[in-house]
């Protein structure tokens, strides 16, 4: 199902709910999935507005994802990146014995989003499913 989302468009997988309104005051747009995994995907988006361009670039994103790893002690020979169309994605996965974590920026050019997946606790079969699914609401994301 294609939904607007903060500024962001996106297609979501039955069971994926906005659930901000549920968190404390000031919490980043949320989504999650009612599943024993539980968990979720936040969202911080920034759209050009007016002034000079930033004409964002892989280089750019890299460098962001660079110093957030290096801020969060995560392996950064992990970065990835790769293309959705006319967005620019770049990404890292990270997982210890109880935390699933998947972070990824992404830019049109213009426009920027950060979105963090967090998944906490060993089931492993259900985490692995609902990351899937965050990939797939990651790789439909457009700013129009």
């Amino acid at each position: 199902m294609i939904v607007q989302f903060h500024g962001i468009t996106f297609d979501a997988p039955i069971g994926w709910e906005d659930v901000t309104d549920d968190l404390p005051g000031r919490s980043p747009p949320t989504l999650a999935k009612a599943s024993d995994a539980g968990g979720a995907l936040q969202f911080s988006i920034a759209k050009y507005r007016s002034g000079e361009k930033p004409n964002a670039n892989f280089e750019a994103l890299r460098s962001f994802m660079t110093e957030f790893c290096r801020n969060n002690f995560i392996d950064v020979e992990r970065i990835f990146t790769t293309e959705f169309g006319d967005v620019m994605c770049v990404g890292v996965s990270s997982q210890t014995t109880d935390q699933t974590f998947s972070a990824w920026y992404l830019s049109d050019g213009s426009d920027f989003a950060f979105v963090t997946y967090l998944a906490q606790g060993d089931e492993y079969d259900l985490i692995d499913e609902e990351l899937g699914e965050a990939r797939e609401i990651i790789s439909s994301i457009s700013f129009g």
